[in-house]
């Protein structure tokens, strides 16, 4: 699975989460793993060469 779709995936899990209105903490558990993602999404993103 490409970084692109670990984001997605949890975005997705971050929207049920929240419409499932589960407790806070596993809200901003996936909301830090999105983040995680995201910041590896753009080092992989910088270390490219155009």
């Amino acid at each position: 699975m490409n970084i692109e779709d670990k984001i997605e995936t949890a975005r997705k899990a971050l929207h049920n989460a929240l419409k499932g209105k589960d407790n806070e903490e596993k809200v901003l558990e996936i909301s830090r793993e999105i983040d995680k993602y995201i910041i590896e999404y753009y080092k992989e993103d910088k270390s490219k060469k155009y």
